[in-house]
């Protein structure tokens, strides 16, 4: 049988929580009773099919963990840790995290994607030097941004909905870089700050329908679910304010490896819900059974988060290319994003 319930939740590698499915059973002809005979492994069979394609998260716990993730994803695209720039950057970039295990994703308390394209200058660019001590040079001020409308079909699935982003971050270099070997051959970039905001939306409805989906309990007992639906949809909202602190090093031009550590102070809220239908008929019996789940929660993202990130780029002249991950420290917050800009 197919993956009825995490089929119809999937977008990418999203995966839901757990629910209770309520299984309603008229034996029939089949033989036996719910508790006997061939209608009892007919009924054991379909639960087990249910509850084999349920991940184990509490849908409670999913509802913070998606608002964890739903903020870790735009960690890493709404400044930059690999390039000091005389006057513009220009990026695209996308970024996932997980709150669980990586290696089992149906199974993690949240999943969320993310993506934005940032604009940074160099506020040099000002017709003052200095603000009092801030030295203009040394700071650049970045406005990340995207809205991006979702709807597809992929044969029984529809994903409909709305993610969006809008960040504002500024980074000061507090330590002064060098460059042990001329023409970007080895160059230390220095220390960076980084603070300001981050805000990241979900907004998905995702429903799948399923039919003719057989289960087989053997010896020639078979069912087949008819009008099976299951149907989930998340409303998420993130707010950060990270304090980050990042240093690169370039070697050989065309590489650049940087990491550094960050604090985030954290709101963020979730909703999710969750419903399924649907109907068993027995293959030759008069069996029947017919299912239903419906469950919803809600989820406030943990206010703090202590996280480590490196990465590394590859540069040619004017376009960089950059690949990122990021840790919490004590959670299960693992998140990776990538992109290529454009700097003068």
């Amino acid at each position: 049988m197919k993956k009825l319930m995490m089929s119809a939740i999937l977008l990418t590698s999203f995966s839901a929580s757990a629910v209770d499915i309520n299984l309603s059973v008229t034996c029939g002809d089949i033989g036996g009773t719910t508790t006997t005979g061939n209608c009892k492994a007919l009924t054991d069979q379909i639960n087990d099919e249910l509850d084999e394609n349920l991940p184990d998260a509490d849908i409670g716990d999913y509802g913070t963990g998606m608002a964890n993730a739903n903020g870790f994803a735009y960690k890493g695209l709404g400044s930059d840790y690999s390039d000091n720039f005389d006057y513009i950057m220009i990026r695209g970039a996308a970024g996932a995290a997980v709150d669980g295990d990586i290696d089992d994703p149906e199974n993690a308390d949240g999943i969320a994607v993310g993506a934005s394209i940032t604009v940074g200058l160099n506020l040099d660019l000002l017709p003052v030097d200095k603000i009092g001590p801030i030295d203009l040079e040394k700071m650049d001020l970045f406005v990340s941004f995207m809205s991006y409308d979702i709807d597809e079909d992929d044969k029984d699935l529809n994903i409909k909905g709305e993610l969006s982003s809008f960040g504002v971050m500024a980074r000061y270099q507090i330590v002064d870089g060098k460059d042990f070997i001329g023409g970007h051959m080895f160059e230390w970039g220095g220390v960076f700050l980084h603070t300001g905001f981050q805000r990241s939306s979900w907004n998905v409805d995702l429903k799948s329908d399923f039919d003719d989906q057989e289960v087989d309990a053997g010896g020639g007992v078979t069912g087949t679910f008819q009008d099976a639906f299951a149907k989930f949809g998340v409303e998420s909202t993130t707010t950060t304010i990270p304090v980050e602190v990042s240093t690169y090093l370039r070697a050989g031009y065309i590489f650049t490896f940087y990491g550094g550590a960050g604090f985030d102070l954290v709101s963020g809220t979730t909703d999710v819900d969750l419903s399924a239908g649907g109907s068993i008929d027995g293959d030759s019996t008069t069996y029947s059974a017919t299912m239903d789940a419906s469950e919803d929660a809600t989820g406030d993202a943990d206010a703090t988060n202590f996280r480590g990130f490196f990465g590394t780029q590859f540069n040619i002249p004017f376009v960089r290319v950059y690949a990122q991950v990021n840790k919490g420290f004590g959670n299960d917050l693992l998140g990776v994003n990538a992109g290529v800009k454009i700097l003068w």
